[in-house]
C-alpha cells in the first residue's frame, strides 16, 4: 500500500546578516508591511498540503522571531519554532531533527527547505517542488544563468568559460526526503561537510540525483543593503501588478 507522504516546511532564519551591516539580522528587517521572513511564512502557509512550517533561528534572535510571528501572523497551529545552529547547516539539522522528534515521520515524508531571506517565493514554485518530489528524492529550484560565466583558478586570469546553456543558479525551496537527507549527511566525511554551502550538496556528494524545478528571477536572496532596496522596489511593482 502506498503511503501518502507528509509535507513539512523548513524556513532557515539563523543567519547573522553581517553583510547587511545591520545590528538586526536581515531576515527580521522590514520589507514593506512585514519583516522579510514573514513574507516567506505567509506564502508557505497558503499551501494547505504543508502539515507544519518550522522556523529555525539562533538563540540570540529566537525570541524576536516569536514576537514578529505573533504580531504579523498570529496564532497558527501549523507554525513551529526551534533553536537554530551556528551556521546554515546547523540550523537545517536542528529543524529536521525537531520535525522528526515531534512527528512520526516515515521514509516517504518530504521537507521543503527555504531561505528566510527569499521573500518572493511563490505558490507556483512551492507546488512545482511538491510535484517534483513525487518522482525523486531531492530537487532544487533554479533559474538559467544569463551572463557569461568564467572560471579563474588564480583569481587573475580566465581558466575556463563553461557552456552557459548548461549553467543554472540555485534558489530555494529545495525538496528532500527527510530520512534520506539525514542519512546522507551522516555518511559524509569531515572534508565533505566542510565544503557544504547549501543543502543539495549533501545529495550531490552522496550520488542522490537532484531534479531541477524552474524558479523565478525575482525569487532572489536578500544579502546586502542594495538587495533590500531592490526588494522594496520589487514589492511595490508586485502590488501594482496585482491591483
Amino acid at each position: 500500500m502506498t503511503v501518502e507522504p507528509k509535507i513539512y516546511g523548513a524556513i532557515l532564519a539563523g543567519g547573522s546578516g553581517t553583510r547587511m551591516n545591520s545590528p538586526v539580522p536581515k531576515q527580521f528587517l522590514m520589507l514593506g508591511d512585514a519583516p522579510v521572513f514573514i513574507h516567506c511564512l505567509r506564502t508557505f502557509l497558503k499551501d494547505s498540503r504543508i502539515r507544519q512550517v518550522w522556523v529555525g533561528s539562533n538563540g540570540d534572535w529566537l525570541e524576536l522571531a516569536r514576537q514578529q510571528i505573533g504580531e504579523y501572523i498570529g496564532a497558527d497551529e501549523r507554525l513551529r519554532l526551534c533553536q537554530g545552529g551556528a551556521d546554515r547547516e546547523g540550523t537545517m539539522l536542528n529543524v529536521l531533527n525537531a520535525i522528526r522528534e515531534n512527528n512520526r515521520t516515515t521514509d516517504s515524508d518530504i521537507v521543503l527547505i527555504h531561505d528566510s531571506v527569499r521573500p518572493f517565493v511563490t505558490l507556483r514554485i512551492i507546488g512545482d517542488v511538491i510535484a517534483a518530489m513525487e518522482n525523486c528524492d531531492a530537487c532544487n529550484t533554479v533559474v538559467p544563468v544569463n551572463d557569461t560565466v568564467v572560471r579563474s583558478a588564480d583569481g587573475r586570469t580566465v581558466s575556463d568559460m563553461p557552456l552557459r546553456s548548461e549553467l543554472f543558479a540555485g534558489q530555494s525551496p529545495q525538496g528532500f526526503r527527510i530520512h534520506k537527507l539525514l542519512d546522507a549527511y551522516e555518511r559524509l566525511s569531515p572534508e565533505q561537510r566542510a565544503r557544504l554551502t547549501e543543502t543539495t550538496k549533501i545529495c550531490y556528494f552522496s550520488d542522490i540525483p537532484i531534479h531541477l524545478v524552474r524558479g523565478e528571477f525575482f525569487n532572489f536572496k536578500i544579502t546586502t543593503p542594495y538587495d533590500l532596496e531592490a526588494a522594496n522596489f520589487a514589492l511595490e511593482y508586485i502590488k501594482k501588478m496585482q491591483e
